[in-house]
């Protein structure tokens, strides 16, 4: 068998075609024509790639001189370059893509010796990565036309980045008391097998590209890694356990009269990929089985094919059989084919890269605000004068210009405080009613408290009287009183006495009429006793006479009961009721 030794001298311009062709996303270079040297040799400029940044978007631009004719140093041989082929690249940094202005990964020099390509992308992992790189050399040497076949070692620096998380994403990043983030991956090295593994920081992990939301309680600083591992599928045993006769009937193994096959073959394997590089075992002596171990194959252009033949030095290798691998998993592949040839071989998964990041989630603490009431002054203060800023409500509603830490109420209803610490967080405190403060007041003949709470409830001389309004009319001397729900839990309950004993006699008027409250803010009631007419007419008049307001009521059991609500300039004016041909006036004071 003749062997030729690799063209090392090659590599430069060979290493970036195989760069190349690996993937084609970064269109556009243009060669510098240029880079040229004397004597010729094939030549790349910059001869090596300036390194690459984590994070940092890449791109550079390259020129490769292919002298058609030139002298190889190395041997001393004039050689003629026709054609080379890249067969494929292993080792490539995730994130990185090239491309040349031959697609197709054949270039001929005979007809044009310059060509460029671009390297592009954003590296997503720093270290130092050794590239494989194959190609066959098409040399005429001597009137001797070859294909060489060989590879490449090279390594390409990707430096750390100045910050950032190239491998996953999350939000959010930060929170009060509790924090629910999303996160996901953001390596995928299909369609090499990728494995994911997280440690959240929180006592929980996951494997998946996008695990389910994770929440960090109580408050502090969680350290969220994830190693995102870029597998490769690797052929480590190639197992030999029988061939078909293929071998028999050459010089070798001559098939012989009566006799038959003489001798036995030499098998070897050759593996090869989907751009028609090669791997070639050595070769058995005189065995009809075999095995090939610690192989370490990296099975990263797919599909393959691994092909069986008898070594013949003279008449030719005979081919025993080839088998498509359906490369999927690893494990056990069987095989048996060529009416024959059978075997098996063991493909495990590799790690072939593998990134390492981290990030902090954090959680701020929450504060706790507490409202107290003074007992003496009814002020309201939250506890902790540590927190920054204050926010007050009423009723739920927020309350203008309050934003200190104490406050006094400015009127009944449910008073809080919304407290925040320096982080930002806050807490909204215990609530504190104030109740509203009042008493009975007196217009004439009527009794009233004020109007627009839940429930009133009227006793006479301790007997219940009236409805549930907020009034009601006198019934003689005695002792009034009213239990008052106002609502949030104030129960306000009042008294009254009426005593006319030294005052002097006055006969009681028939019908009764009284407006409260005096003055009003725009809401009147009018309640009258002894009406005669089923419907009564209540008007409004300026001290003018002038008519503003009028309204039809129902009188029922000779009573009536009206709320007036009027927009009324500050002033006197006189609300009346036409009773038939009667006609009740009082006065009433809006301000």
């Amino acid at each position: 068998m003749l062997h030729i030794a690799p063209l090392r001298s090659l590599l430069p311009f060979a290493l970036l075609f195989a760069l190349a062709s690996a993937k084609a996303q970064c269109p556009g270079c243009a060669p510098d024509l240029s880079c040229t040297i004397s004597p010729a040799f094939p030549t790349l400029c910059p001869e090596t790639a300036p390194d690459a940044t984590v994070g940092v978007f890449y791109e550079q631009d390259f020129t490769f001189w292919m002298p058609a004719n030139f002298t190889d140093p190395g041997s001393g041989f004039d050689v003629t370059l026709l054609q080379l082929t890249v067969t494929g690249v292993s080792g490539l940094p995730f994130g990185l893509s090239f491309t040349t202005n031959s697609p197709d990964g054949v270039y001929y020099p005979q007809d044009n010796e310059f060509g460029c390509a671009r390297i592009c992308g954003t590296p997503f992992g720093a270290g130092e990565f050794p590239i494989t790189v194959s190609v066959v050399a098409q040399v005429t040497a001597s009137g001797i036309t070859l294909d060489v076949p060989t590879s490449f070692p090279i390594t390409l620096t990707v430096l750390s980045g100045s910050g950032g998380n190239t491998s996953f994403s999350f939000a959010p990043t930060s929170g009060c008391g509790s924090v629910t983030a999303n996160f996901q991956a953001l390596i995928d090295g299909s369609p090499s097998p990728t494995a994911y593994a997280w440690d959240f920081g929180n006592g929980s992990t996951s494997t998946l590209a996008q695990p389910p939301a994770q929440t960090f309680s109580p408050d502090g600083t969680y350290q969220v890694t994830l190693q995102t591992t870029i597998g490769g599928y690797v052929l480590q045993t190639v197992t030999l356990t029988g061939v078909n006769g293929n071998w028999c009937g050459d010089v070798e193994e001559p098939d012989l009269p009566i006799i038959g096959c003489s001798g036995t073959p030499d098998p070897y394997f050759v593996l090869t990929n989907a751009g028609g590089g090669a791997y070639t075992s050595s070769a058995f002596t005189d065995v009809s089985t075999g095995q090939w171990t610690n192989l370490g194959l990296l099975l990263d252009n797919p599909p393959y094919s691994i092909s069986f033949y008898d070594e013949d030095v003279i008449s030719g290798d005979d081919l025993l059989g080839t088998y498509n691998i359906p490369l999927s998993s690893e494990g056990t592949y069987f095989l048996n084919v060529a009416g024959g040839t059978t075997g098996s071989m063991e493909i495990t998964n590799e790690p072939q890269q593998v990134f390492n990041d981290t990030a902090a989630i954090v959680v701020y603490p929450l504060p706790s605000v507490v409202l107290v009431e003074n007992g003496t002054t009814s002020e309201l203060c939250a506890t902790d004068l540590t927190l920054t800023s204050f926010t007050w409500l009423l009723d739920g509603q927020v309350v203008a210009n309050e934003t200190g830490p104490c406050l006094l109420p400015s009127g009944p209803g449910v008073w809080q405080v919304v407290g925040f610490n320096g982080f930002g967080c806050s807490d909204t405190s215990n609530a504190i009613v104030v109740c509203p403060v009042f008493s009975i007041a007196q217009n004439g003949n009527v009794l009233f408290v004020p109007s627009g709470y839940v429930s009133y409830a009227w006793t006479f001389n301790g007997a219940s009287i009236g409805e549930n309004t907020a009034f009601v009319f006198l019934q003689g001397d005695g002792s009034y009183g009213v239990t008052v729900d106002a609502g949030n839990g104030c129960i306000i309950t009042l008294s009254f006495l009426w005593d006319t004993t030294n005052m002097p006699d006055a006969e009681a008027e028939a019908v009764r009429m009284e407006v409260f409250p005096v003055p009003s803010d725009g809401l009147f009631n009018v309640v009258a006793d002894g009406l005669r007419s089923p419907w009564v007419s209540i008007e409004v008049l300026d001290l003018s006479g002038r008519l503003l307001h009028t309204d039809r009521a129902q009188v029922v059991q000779g009573r009536l009961q009206a709320a007036l609500a009027l927009r009324l300039a500050a002033g006197t004016y006189s609300i009346r009721i036409v009773d038939g041909d009667r006609i009740l006036a009082r006065r009433a004071v809006a301000r």
